[in-house]
């Protein structure tokens, strides 16, 4: 496939040459050229095909980059990547060694901000202008968010600064009503935006063609005699001109823990009456769509508002409900002050289940979950477990359902191990193998098959332990006190991992033995198959068998 006027532009310098047919007929090839770049590939193709013409529009029109555009989110810059200088290379987007799936600093000057969550283009917007007033630079600042994304409460945070500072700036809303899932809350009602960014101090404008390259230029040439904070409605079609047909890879064999979640969810929610289960935003991505069309009134989702749900679940678990909030692990990172105040220290029955615990894949640094569980390992009156399989994860909801204070269950984004499922036996620590050997291997959350795996082709014992916190050192050590030799597994920094409490039994005397420990040691490992980031950290059998000579 071709695309002479693509293949022409290095670079937006070049793209400002086109005359303004040439320009549409850039938007058609970017559209294709995008599509068959990840043609075999998982990323956030449709979400970019929207904002073709709107890329194209804004680096035509503002001298980036010296005039500063920032992408909240960054998964809708596909087609800001390939007029940016990385055309050449966006077949290796998402891809080990290539281009990351979202903005990036270090890839590019045309990337003054990186991102990968939501809602903070509009903070740093008011960073980049507060530093330009400072340097007294003229250049022009630019953010982009989507009407998800406005549903985050730190794009509420820096609007209202932003409109009291009063500065030249440009915030950009990308209306195409189709998050991940659909959006909620009342600024979803179009004619609200008006009143509400104007009672920021805003001046509000809109271009309902928003995927019309003509209609899109003329009003920025319109906005460019205004000063001040300025806000742009746009509204553009989500996917516009996506090839239905595009391959795809397939799902994994075997059941994931996303698919038992929502089974066990909908089962419980059919027996108890009193479970109400909250999601900011990912619903699908917790596999809840099912629940949430049986029980509308009792699946809710609250749009991109970490803080929001936890406290919600707060007041409800204190009006006498059981509420069980899915957050990605993440993004719980953004609530751990509610977590902390407003459940924890009031001994609140809120389940919280994480999800995509450990290293996520293909999404990189910015959306692996390895942080939650140091961060969540010392505070009073948590229970943290994690599943091995799906029956340990059933089991774990279950007994959730019954607890008096707060749980915390993680979990990776994964299938599981269909034969080593069934050696569940409980919360206490247990043995998945017990030979006559004085080696063992401990293992935690979902790396207890790659253990059970190295234990069997060397002949050593095998003990997993299901629940983190709190920890039954006294099991342990009455289990381990003969054994001379063992090696922890487990998907998670030192810090917020076994290690620390196995070091000190260790620096202790209570246990007597050769210790290694195989832990994520690069929490921030860019994207690559997770497979590939496990191996690297040592999470691989070929690894393991090698540390058990």
């Amino acid at each position: 496939m071709t695309y002479p006027t693509l293949e022409k532009l290095n670079s937006p310098a070049d793209l400002r040459l086109l005359s303004s047919g040439q320009l549409e007929d850039l938007a058609a090839e970017l559209r294709r050229f995008i599509q068959e770049q990840t043609r075999t590939k998982a990323g956030h193709v449709r979400s970019s095909l929207g904002v073709v013409e709107l890329s194209i529009a804004l680096h035509y029109h503002f001298n980036t980059p010296d005039d500063i555009l920032i992408w909240d989110v960054g998964h809708q810059a596909y087609a800001h990547k390939v007029l940016c200088e990385r055309r050449s290379i966006f077949q290796s987007n998402r891809q080990k060694g290539g281009i990351s799936g979202f903005t990036k600093r270090s890839e590019s000057a045309y990337d003054p901000f990186g991102a990968g969550h939501s809602s903070t283009s509009i903070s740093a917007l008011a960073g980049f202008v507060k530093a330009a007033q400072l340097e007294a630079n003229p250049r022009k600042h630019i953010a982009v968010i989507g009407d998800g994304a406005l549903t985050g409460g730190q794009a509420f945070e820096a609007l209202n600064y932003l409109g009291d500072m009063a500065a030249d700036c440009l915030v950009i809303l990308n209306d195409n009503k189709s998050s991940i899932d659909p959006n909620v809350g009342a600024l979803q009602k179009l004619y609200s935006y008006q009143a509400w960014a104007e009672s920021l101090g805003f001046q509000y404008h809109t271009c309902e063609a928003g995927n019309s390259i003509a209609d899109l230029l003329a009003k920025l040439k319109e906005l460019n005699n205004l000063s001040g904070p300025l806000f742009l409605h746009i509204q553009t079609e989500k996917g516009l001109g996506y090839n239905e047909v595009i391959e795809r890879k397939g799902s994994p064999a075997a059941p994931s823990y996303q698919s038992v979640f929502g089974e066990t969810i909908l089962e419980l929610l059919e027996t108890d009456p009193k479970l109400v289960v909250l999601s900011p935003a990912m619903l699908s991505g917790a596999q809840l769509l099912e629940a949430q069309k049986a029980f509308p009134e009792r699946v809710i989702d609250v749009g991109i508002a970490e803080q929001n749900v936890v406290t919600m679940a707060a007041g409800l678990a204190a009006s006498g409900f059981k509420p069980l909030v899915h957050l990605y692990s993440t993004f719980a990172q953004r609530a751990l002050d509610q977590i902390i105040h407003d459940v924890a220290l009031q001994q609140l029955p809120v389940v919280f289940v994480l999800d995509r615990a450990g290293f996520v894949g293909e999404d990189g640094p910015t959306h692996h979950g390895v942080f939650d569980q140091a961060l969540l390992a010392d505070i009073p009156n948590m229970r943290l477990m994690a599943p091995a399989g799906g029956k340990a994860l059933k089991a774990m909801l279950e007994e959730a359902m019954q607890a008096e204070g707060p749980i915390v269950i993680r979990y990776p984004k994964a299938s599981f191990d269909l034969q080593t499922d069934g050696l569940w036996q409980g919360m206490q620590a247990h043995w998945w193998r017990h030979s006559n050997q004085t080696s063992a291997i401990l293992s935690y959350g979902s790396q207890a098959a790659l253990a059970q795996a190295a234990a069997e082709a060397k002949d050593w014992s095998h003990l997993h332990i299901p629940q983190f916190r709190p920890l039954d050192q006294t099991h342990l050590v009455e289990l381990l006190a003969s054994y001379r030799r063992l090696i922890l597994v487990d998907e998670n920094p030192a810090g917020g991992s076994l290690h620390r409490d196995l070091l000190a039994l260790l620096q202790s005397g209570k246990l007597k033995a050769k210790y290694q420990a195989v832990l994520i040691d690069k929490p921030f490992s860019e994207h690559a198959p997770r497979a590939e980031q496990l191996a690297a950290s040592g999470f691989s059998l070929e690894k393991l068998l090698e540390r058990m000579v």
